[in-house]
């Protein structure tokens, strides 16, 4: 004999005393000491016994989070151990049927222990050599997985070793255990039946069923595609089967191991019914029921994947912004630190609910995708809110697959959001910033219909005086001049004429009399971000804010126009509707924050104003959504009048915002040695682009808004409050009509003119005439605005507008 299978029989020798000992012991109540035993084996053993506790802390079994769309279907799964916890009645009575017959077909006659069981299986190991000792009860065996789940919890890879190992210590730890769980939860539970019944469900959620599934219920769903309340015969025994050796018999990988081991288990069970009625749950076999299941193949068609996390999502970019809140200090609730708040996130059965709703999503992700392909050199976004929630309803972008195939369009950046929830570092909005001159402007006294001003078609502003936060400087290019043109609109117009066919000289002129630092305020107030973060105060002496020469985000812009829909009430954008334990108690979510940060007055009047973009004659008109709805709005272009970087549709009614846009992708290798413009370039789609804001972003913007708007209920019938300005007239220095003054003169100001330096003042002085409505609407206005960012000290020089004559 070898020294291996001696060791084998000496082992199993050892444990047929041991094991028959301790049942002796725990017929006589586990508290009489091992006095009479001799050698030091059982003597160990006896002194393990007395110091192990009567109880085991159970914790809860590890459960798949779930993020649900609005209409309750699945976004993303998050999991360490793929499982959802299903009670007993919601497992089908033949899978708990068949998992006792191939396990412990004496479950419910016998105790905690089965010691007709331990013998049996203590002398075949001394018969054959083996060393499973085997015996074990399913109470046992859950004990087992338990002690595995805690020591996995604690990150103890020692402890998982030693819940695993062959040995007489581990057994009778089990024993002990065992039984104080049956006695613990008889008493909690009334009767042994209960008790019994508590532990049969417990076992069938934690055991692990191969291929990732831990539970029956994912088991289930995994390999048939069913519940677990709905698993016929066949495959309830092949589940069962797939206990004992899961990495060998799971039929994905291993089909014909697991339709034998499914045999193996309806044979078992035929076995025990023959002998007589063993489970009440369910009926007696026949041979032509078991004959049947044995005839049925495996189907792997039915066979879904559930990979954990955001890359396999629908729409990973809203399941990674999800994500992201989740493990953030925002939500605190799920954890005192990020790695807490992972593990509740992957462990935790939590059910995280958004307001996204799919049809809308699809409709905004369709309308981009006809337009731009993820291959495509340009980026595209679209971006919803509800503004007087805060919560987001839609979210898309021209990449919408994650990943690292650049090549293939995929990208792990959200492009909706700044750096710091893993987006870009933003794009450049164009005129849509007008909309934070107005309200500085109406906030500070000037009335729409009044604030008159000849806006010259084509002006250079270098030597002019505008006010930061300190007080006034002189704008000094170091002679290159700053150029500002319209596109064929110019002379004397009011503030509602300007904002409807935006015009840039009329914007500079009330930028520099209300203050730069007052706009920047106005839109920080509102809730506009950069997308690399940092400070908008950083830019007050930059007088192209007007025409929208810093780079946000999508996001940030929605959240500030939402801003001026909801009367000055400024709502945070919020992911996540809800979080709820599997026990149904809610947990806290990060709050929109709504409060008041604009006059509801001003905001009225903002509204009114930018109601102008989107009514016959305005930049906006063609993509006004149909209907009965007031909408209000802005286009926006960035770049050169012949090399559009960008182009922006940012729009909302009284019940919803919506943002698009389309921008060169600055970090794609295509625009090498080449003009950054999306002016002329011809996309996968085969279409042609032309820098159009109205017809190219502003058409994602009518698709995403016209799939959302008619599910608002009474939203057809929501209107902005009426504008009416606070004082009957304007202070004096701003009433009547105002004269452009000449180049290169100071605008009448009693304000103290301070040189400013030349890098500041220049460092976003290139500017473009932009926002071209289509040829044959009421009018064709463009723009003026940065292409992208100079560096210090230098200038450009824009055009006028190549689509002047039209429109007159």
């Amino acid at each position: 004999m070898s020294s291996r299978g001696g060791g084998s029989k000496v082992y199993s020798l050892a444990m047929f005393i041991v094991v028959s000992v301790v049942c002796g012991l725990f017929v006589a109540g586990m508290g009489i000491p091992f006095a009479a035993l001799t050698t030091g084996t059982l003597k160990t053993a006896s002194d393990n016994l007395q110091n192990i506790p009567t109880d085991l802390t159970v914790p809860q079994q590890p459960q798949a989070s779930k993020i649900l769309l609005s209409d309750g279907s699945v976004l993303a799964t998050f999991f360490d151990q793929n499982r959802q916890y299903v009670d007993l009645d919601q497992i089908s009575p033949l899978m708990q049927k068949a998992q006792l017959a191939i396990e412990d077909h004496r479950f419910f006659i016998n105790g905690a222990i089965d010691f007709q069981g331990i013998l049996r299986a203590a002398l075949g190991n001394v018969a054959t050599g083996g060393v499973s000792a085997g015996g074990s009860t399913l109470t046992q065996q859950y004990i087992k997985q338990v002690r595995i789940q805690i020591a996995e919890d604690n990150n103890d890879k020692e402890a998982i070793a030693e819940a695993q190992s062959q040995t007489i210590g581990r057994k009778i730890l089990e024993m002990r255990y065992a039984v104080a769980l049956e006695k613990t939860l008889t008493a909690k539970l009334g009767s042994t039946q209960a008790a019994k019944n508590a532990i049969l469900e417990r076992y069938l959620n934690i055991a692990y069923y191969g291929d990732g599934a831990y539970g029956v219920q994912a088991a289930a769903r995994h390999y048939f595609s069913v519940d677990a309340k709905d698993l016929n015969l066949a495959q309830s025994a092949m589940l069962a089967g797939l206990v004992q050796s899961p990495s060998e018999t799971d039929p994905v990988n291993h089909p014909d191991a697991a339709v034998a081991r499914r045999n193996v288990v309806l044979d078992t069970m035929l076995k025990w019914d023959n002998e007589g009625v063993w489970f009440h749950g369910a009926p007696q076999l026949t041979q032509q029921e078991v004959d049947a299941a044995k005839a049925t193949g495996f189907d792997a068609s039915k066979v879904s994947t559930n990979n954990p996390g955001c890359t396999a999502s629908k729409y990973p970019f809203i399941c990674q912004y999800a994500e992201n809140v989740l493990l953030s200090d925002q939500m605190s609730s799920l954890g005192s630190d990020q790695d807490a708040r992972k593990r509740a996130l992957n462990r935790g059965g939590l059910i995280i609910r958004t307001d996204i709703d799919p049809l809308t999503q699809d409709a905004a992700q369709n309308a981009i995708a006809s337009i731009i392909a993820p291959t495509d050199p340009v980026v595209s976004v679209a971006v919803m809110t509800d503004p007087k929630t805060g919560l987001i309803k839609a979210m898309a972008q021209s990449k919408p697959v994650m990943g690292s195939n650049a090549a293939a369009g995929e990208t792990y950046y959200n492009y909706a959001v700044g750096t710091d929830m893993g987006g870009a570092a933003g794009f450049q909005a164009g005129s849509t910033f007008k909309a934070f001159v107005a309200a500085a402007a109406i906030d500070q006294g000037f009335i729409p219909d009044r604030t008159i001003y000849n806006a010259a078609a084509t002006r250079n502003w270098d030597g002019q005086v505008f006010k930061d936060c300190t007080g006034s400087f002189q704008l000094d290019t170091n002679g290159q001049g700053w150029t500002v043109s319209n596109s064929w609109k110019y002379g004397q117009m009011n503030m509602l004429v300007a904002m409807a066919q935006s015009v840039n000289n009329y914007w500079v002129q009330l930028e520099q009399d209300v203050g730069i630092c007052s706009a920047i305020k106005m839109a920080e107030a509102a809730g506009m971000r950069l997308g690399s973060g940092g400070s908008l105060e950083d830019y007050q002496r930059i007088p192209s804010f007007t025409l929208g020469a810093l780079d946000v985000t999508p996001l940030s812009m929605a959240e500030a126009y939402a801003t001026f829909a909801n009367r000055g009430v400024r709502c945070d954008p919020i992911i996540l509707a809800s979080v709820t334990n599997p026990d149904g108690t809610t947990l806290a979510v990060p709050q929109a924050n709504c409060q008041q940060v604009i006059d509801p007055v001003t905001a009225d009047g903002v509204n009114y104003t930018l109601q102008q973009v989107l009514k016959p004659g305005g930049t906006g008109y063609a993509s006004r959504v149909q209907g009965s709805y007031d909408q209000a709005g802005k286009t926006g272009t960035a770049g050169s009048t012949e090399t559009e970087s960008a182009v922006w549709f940012n729009a909302y009614t009284p019940d919803l915002e919506g943002v698009a846009m389309i921008s060169v992708d600055t970090g794609n290798n295509y625009w090498n040695g080449r003009p950054q413009t999306l002016t002329g370039l011809t996309v996968a789609s085969g279409r042609t682009l032309h820098g159009n804001s109205t017809t190219e972003s502003g058409g994602i913007w009518n698709s995403m808004m016209s799939a959302e708007l008619p599910r608002i209920p009474n939203s057809g019938n929501s209107r902005f409050t009426a504008y009416a300005p606070k004082n009957s007239t304007m202070p004096s220095n701003y009433s009547g009509l105002r004269t452009s003054p000449g180049s290169g003169s100071a605008p009448s100001s009693g304000n103290t003119v301070a040189p400013a330096s030349s890098s500041t003042a220049s460092a976003r002085a290139a500017v473009r005439p932009d926002d071209r409505a289509t040829a044959g609407t009421a009018v064709a206005a463009i723009d003026a605005q940065p292409a992208t960012t100079p560096s210090a000290g230098s200038a450009s020089t824009s055009r006028p507008g190549r689509d002047a004559a039209i429109g007159g």
